[in-house]
């Protein structure tokens, strides 16, 4: 495994066992019991969102113009500095709310700034189509937020299972005390190791041994599988296909999907735990529990998710998803919560719903960084923190109408959002043909090979070829490197052993044959 793969792993269980400590549900009860007000928690979390997305847009550029481990190495330093802000301002005796804004603030600029390069040297870590390593990460980083609520379950038990703002205060310094892990491993990711970059290198040496013949012969597979693409695109889009790039149009409608779904999530995610607290009113050990229990359902999700993905295609496997998404939540809306059983079976649907609205998320993720080249890769991670903002407005927005009409009818409200939010993956099928059910579709991209979607050349600057010929050559031979074609459509890549293979001249010579044959 890649050197930056494992410490992206490592640096996701330890991240977010800290995280879901210091800025769980806990954060939240701990602003509601000092203000008794659902606003306020909505402003707060939500300004600490918007200070996440402010730091992300700069350094997603950044990320792109300077190496990867260096901007890493600066977000672990702005990371102890925010950590030591909330732990000061925890300590003070009450903490004023202006304090705790700008504490909070503080948190947010931390994964703003390390977020789109660790993204980025994780994607370049990556060769295209392995989306089995996007869902390890994510059953990673889902099962060590689980980690969290265990030891604030422990803790409560401990001081007495009250909801006391002096126990709530204690919780968080425990989790602000995590962090010193985290921010060690950020300082040693090394931007050399990563595949793209090693394949930038030796690019051009790996494509001479191939010969005139192979180079057209592959062209020509090329070109019929892009033509092929591109009249299927334009029958399902029409004029929308033939104005954008097929990578440019998975990049938009991923990027909008997500955006309608942030901004509808925030309205509930962080009311959850207010939700079970001052409605159903359960013990802080009992909303810890239920903190443990999602993220090993999600986890449990994933897992079938990515298997399922394999059959029926990742884009597919989402919308089943969403649309499961939103029939649970719709459900929660109108559940009893008088009972004991009513409430169990309350907590249960809860349960299920947040374990199917999260585990597509790394399938989506793997789709989107097929169809963004290494250049751009920095900017697009920052672009998605532009979901931050979209969640950080509806946080606040969430915080109102739990205060003006209730908690369920805002669940309601969410969930229809989230309809709208659904309709652009109907779209983004057409531009996805993988899964063993794609049938034709499947044949521009076989099982177990990766593709990409935006043109490397574009990326790069660089003038066309002046020839058909040449270009044809070129986008043949560029394939190897595991980089986008020129072409700039749809088009396999070479992947497990002949991936491999493409580290060496004499390797990508046999690859290529074995393709011919």
């Amino acid at each position: 495994m890649n050197h930056n793969v494992k410490l992206s792993l490592l640096f996701s269980l330890f991240e977010e066992f800290s995280g879901s400590v210091r800025s769980g549900d806990v954060m939240s009860a701990y602003l509601y019991l000092i203000t008794k007000d659902n606003s306020i928690v909505g402003y707060t979390q939500g300004l600490s969102g918007i200070a996440q997305l402010m730091a992300a847009l700069p350094a997603g550029v950044l990320t792109d113009r300077h190496r990867r481990d260096t901007m890493l190495r600066f977000s672990a330093l702005v990371g102890l500095l925010a950590g030591c802000l909330m732990a000061y301002t925890l300590l003070l005796s009450p903490p004023g709310l202006w304090h705790l804004c700008v504490a909070m603030a503080a948190l947010g600029v931390y994964p703003g700034v390390y977020d789109p390069p660790l993204e980025s040297i994780f994607a370049d870590s990556v060769r295209a189509g392995r989306s089995s390593l996007y869902t390890t990460k994510h059953i990673i980083t889902i099962l060590a937020s689980g980690c969290g609520p265990l030891l604030s379950l422990v803790l409560f038990w401990r001081l007495g299972n009250q909801w006391e703002p002096s126990d709530c205060r204690h919780v968080l310094l425990w989790g602000l005390g995590l962090m010193v892990v985290p921010l060690v491993v950020l300082c040693c990711f090394d931007d050399s190791k990563a595949l793209e970059h090693h394949h930038s290198n030796t690019g051009e040496a790996a494509r001479l041994p191939l010969t005139k013949e192979q180079a057209a012969a592959t062209a020509a597979a090329h070109s019929a599988a892009a033509e092929s693409q591109q009249q299927r695109s334009r029958r399902c889009c029409g004029c929308f296909a033939a104005a954008v790039p097929p990578g440019l149009a998975v990049t938009l409608l991923i990027f909008i999907s997500d955006l309608i779904g942030a901004f509808a999530s925030g309205m509930t995610l962080k009311f959850f735990a207010m939700f079970f607290m001052q409605v159903c009113h359960v013990s802080p050990a009992v909303v810890s529990l239920l903190g443990l229990l999602g993220p090993l359902c999600t986890s449990t999700a994933s897992w079938a998710a990515q298997r399922t993905s394999r059959m029926a295609g990742r884009v597919q496997t989402g919308l089943v998803t969403r649309a499961a998404d939103i029939l649970l939540l719709t459900s929660m809306a109108y559940l009893p919560t008088a009972s004991r059983q009513a409430r169990l079976v309350l907590m249960g649907v809860h349960l299920l719903r947040m374990a199917i609205a999260n585990c597509a998320r790394p399938l989506m993720r793997s789709v989107l960084m097929d169809a963004v080249p290494r250049h751009h890769r920095g900017k697009v991670n920052a672009a998605d923190s532009v979901h931050m903002l979209s969640w950080s407005g509806s946080a606040a927005m969430g915080g109102v109408l739990v205060e003006k009409y209730g908690f369920q009818s805002t669940f309601l409200i969410t969930a229809f959002l989230k309809l709208f939010g659904f309709i652009p993956l109907l779209f983004l099928v057409r531009y996805v043909p993988d899964g063993w059910l794609a049938g034709a579709k499947a044949s521009t991209a076989a099982p177990g090979m990766g593709y990409s979607l935006l043109p490397e050349s574009a990326a790069d600057g660089r003038p066309p070829p002046e020839s058909s010929t040449t270009a044809a050559a070129d986008g043949a031979c560029g394939e190897a490197d595991g980089r986008c074609s020129p072409g700039g459509v749809l088009e396999p890549l070479l992947d497990g052993a002949s991936a491999e293979a493409a580290e060496d001249p004499e390797g990508i010579r046999a690859a290529q044959e074995r393709q011919d044959s």
